[in-house]
């Protein structure tokens, strides 16, 4: 079954591009487009998706005021908490890539990338795991976003430490949302979360660095 996805951007030579490769890759059908914060809140009410795929910050206002990316995946994700969201955008702020994932934010796209790694970042972020452009990854390492491989779990919180610990003992993300007594999207975001500072881009670097953690 192919995905549902919503495209959100202000400027219009964007969604058009998101929508050709995304439906020329055969992963989904873009089952609608916004322009503003506003009319995509009002698209997400109307039309369900899988995926969300958004600019991180867009010309216009949501009801509740000026909306800054930051508030509006706040009002997202408390709305639909399930919704996984892939953003692209321009920004290469690192402390901007660290935010996000506090919102459901699964996938993160540079538009200066090739938009062929738009349908790896849906798919990734459809199946909970973080995708990361690579010269996004790159600046977030470079820029102290991400704390590399060889420091370990410094860096981490309580919360995303104890998440990375039970990965590695072989529990599964719903298994451990089971036995935290949490949803599996707070333990989505919490593995997220941790990836991000990791420098970690997919679950098979995850797990490459969960193993040689235990050794």
């Amino acid at each position: 079954m192919k995905l549902r996805i919503i495209i959100a951007d202000d400027h219009e030579v964007v969604r058009i591009g998101a929508r050709s490769v995304i439906e020329s890759s055969g992963i989904g059908l873009v089952v609608g487009e916004a322009s503003d914060p506003m009319s995509l809140m009002n698209m997400l009410k109307t039309y369900p998706c899988d995926v969300l795929v958004t600019d991180y910050t867009m010309q216009g206002t949501m009801s509740e005021g000026n909306a800054d990316g930051a508030a509006m995946l706040s009002r997202i994700h408390r709305l639909y908490p399930a919704l996984p969201i892939v953003i692209v955008s321009m920004s290469r702020n690192a402390a901007m890539m660290k935010m996000v994932t506090a919102h459901g934010v699964l996938g993160l796209v540079d538009k200066a990338s090739p938009l062929v790694e738009l349908p790896l970042a849906i798919q990734a972020a459809h199946r909970r795991t973080l995708y990361i452009s690579e010269n996004l990854k790159t600046l977030a390492l470079e820029q102290g976003t991400a704390t590399g491989l060889k420091e370990g779990t410094r860096g981490l919180s309580p919360r995303e430490a104890e998440v990375m610990r039970l990965l590695a003992s072989g529990l599964t993300v719903k298994q451990i949302a089971e036995q935290q007594h949490k949803s599996i999207s707070t333990i989505s975001r919490q593995k997220g979360e941790a990836m991000l500072k990791l420098g970690l881009n997919g679950d098979a670097e995850l797990y490459r660095y969960l193993k040689d953690a235990d050794h």
